[in-house]
């Protein structure tokens, strides 16, 4: 093309999220290193961060559809009729990525995560190679001096103090120690059970991303580092077997970007995608697409996982809600074991939250969920069409394995019996089953007119206790009794079968393995198997999703293979 371009680097970092932001700035510290860093969405350059993004409260920054791919839609479910709608799914599409948009909570996981992983053949992802790099990329600002924390690392990490906690959080505390559930303190310095104060990447108030914490002035700075945003890689090029650049669309107009070294790290949805098109995955499906085969790798896009989860939701009276002045809606955490055979310690989560949304009628609601923290059911990505401008076809197929519901189902029965003791009658009213429909999403969206209508709603629901039960009832949950859930395990796992969503933790469809196991896609230094200068690290190389939101993970991640380059693994 007339208006095509070349440069060349050393290094080209597809994606500028949770791990190719570590990445872009880990490489880049090398002056003999040229990098470059491609970002589809857009920049968040330092000072001028747009302020949903730096909010405490994160839901705004989730909903706002201009920081999201809007080819990505998925199925949790293997349909039940062939025309069974996909649904929108907020993947971010901004530097920073998910971290940019996302919860804000910072979870290691547990030991054994990643001791599965290395007995999967991620040889040197066990726990003790792992905690290092959680280390370096932290600075733990509530415990400095603990030899399982680290106190110079680039992402600031703190708790909110149990007295600072809102009245719902408080409450639920109060349940959970009737039931002798203990304060464990530190989630991510100790594997017990027990509720906690939510470790998050938040400082003053203000979200810390990725992006913010790595690509700061100093590292933007440096002649040796190329960011490349709003640019979207087309496609990646090759010599054979060798991974040898990227055809990028830009404002600039179409570039070919040279490279010694590609590294692909674009999300646990995006980077099968990139695989698939370039060559790299089960034989038969690029065939059926029409694609050459570069290198049959069954593994690519297989073994999607995320973290399923319901809740149940509550009318605020006006003095349990938050005051203007709190932005941080979630405060505490609770981690248990349920016990169930063929499970891991920790396998389960439960989160309440102050807030239900943005709008009026959310400032109302309570919510709190329970997730399965350590899932076993896997799901798939292929593509829907080889062209790069078609979102691939996803299903998580998110309960597809028994232990999965069975743990919801307990879960719910959990949840049950927090909401109905004594100690939360004066806190929340008129409890009734969460979800999270199309409606929901469509009323989630930042504007006039949402929030109008959301207001009409609250006030209705603040009139009085009648018009209240006859707006959850007719409106908001219509069909669903609660008593009934809880009172018949044939309506509740009906319900749980059709209310279940996942945390928007997708991973593991690019597994690490041995390069001998034919469903591993990389190797422990993210090398993709079976072709040359091309590597995968994001948290779709994850072998499990971790017990726990995927953020630090991924970001450790990235500062390990960062530092495996570049001690020339």
């Amino acid at each position: 093309m007339a208006n095509e371009m070349t440069e060349r680097f050393d290094y080209i970092v597809v994606g500028g999220g949770a791990a190719g932001s570590v990445l872009a700035a880990r490489l880049s510290e090398e002056s003999r290193f040229r990098v470059a860093l491609i970002e589809a969405g857009p920049d968040t350059p330092p000072g001028a961060e747009p302020a949903d993004i730096l909010d405490a409260y994160p839901i705004v920054a989730y909903f706002n559809r201009s920081y999201h791919w809007q080819k990505i839609q998925v199925h949790l479910d293997t349909p039940k009729k062939p025309d069974t709608p996909p649904r929108r799914y907020e993947q971010a599409k901004v530097m920073g990525g998910g971290t940019s948009i996302n919860g804000q909570f910072a979870f290691r996981g547990l030991p054994w995560d990643y001791q599965h992983w290395a007995e999967q053949g991620a040889k040197g992802w066990d726990w003790d190679g792992v905690l290092p790099y959680f280390r370096k990329l932290e600075t733990d600002l509530d415990y400095p001096d603990s030899p399982v924390h680290g106190d110079s690392g680039p992402m600031p990490l703190r708790r909110i103090k149990k007295k600072d906690w809102s009245p719902f959080a408080q409450a639920t505390a109060r349940v959970l120690e009737k039931q002798g559930v203990l304060n464990i303190e530190d989630h991510n310095g100790v594997t017990d059970d027990g509720y906690f104060p939510m470790t998050i990447n938040n400082v003053d108030g203000k979200r810390v991303s990725a992006a913010k914490a790595y690509l700061t002035r100093d590292v933007r700075k440096r002649p040796n580092l190329r960011i490349y945003y709003r640019s979207e890689a087309k496609e990646i090029l090759f010599e054979g077997k060798r991974a040898t650049g990227v055809r990028i669309t830009s404002p600039a107009g179409e570039q070919v970007l040279m490279a010694g070294e590609v590294i692909v790290s674009a999300g646990a949805l995006q980077s099968p995608a990139v695989l698939l098109r370039s060559g790299i995955g089960p034989a038969e499906h690029l065939r059926k697409m029409g694609i050459e085969v570069r290198a049959d790798r069954p593994g690519v896009g297989r073994n999607l996982q995320d973290h399923p989860m319901v809740a149940l939701a509550a009318y605020l009276p006006r003095e349990s809600r938050l005051p203007p002045t709190m932005r941080r809606h979630i405060q505490m955490g609770y981690r248990y074991s349920s016990g169930l055979p063929d499970t891991t310690p920790g396998d389960m989560f439960v989160l309440p939250s102050n807030r239900a949304a943005w709008h009026p009628l959310g400032r109302r609601l309570a919510s709190i969920l329970v997730c399965v923290n350590r899932p076993y059911s896997t799901g798939y990505v292929q593509l829907a069409s080889p062209d790069y401008e078609v979102g691939p076809e996803i299903n998580f197929q998110q309960l597809s394995d028994e232990r999965d519901l069975k743990r919801l189902e307990d879960g719910m029965q959990r949840l049950f019996k927090i909401v109905a003791d004594p100690a939360m009658a004066s806190v929340i009213k008129d409890v009734f089953p969460a979800t999270f429909s199309e409606r929901v999403r469509k009323l989630g969206a930042v504007s006039k007119t949402n929030w109008f209508l959301t207001l009409i709603a609250a006030m209705v629901m603040g009139a009085n206790p009648l018009s209240r039960r006859m707006m959850i009832e007719k409106v908001i949950v219509p069909d669903v009794d609660l008593r009934g859930l809880q009172n018949s395990p044939n309506l509740l796992r009906s319900w749980i079968i059709d209310n279940t969503c996942g945390s928007w933790h997708a991973s593991g469809t690019c597994r690490m393995g041995d390069a001998s196991d034919r469903n591993a896609v990389v190797d422990p230094q993210g090398k993709v198997i079976g072709v040359e200068g091309l590597r995968v690290v994001d948290a779709s190389i994850m072998p499990s999703v971790i017990s726990g939101n995927t953020m630090l993970s991924t970001i450790m991640a990235g500062e390990k293979v960062a530092d495996a380059i570049k001690a020339g693994a």
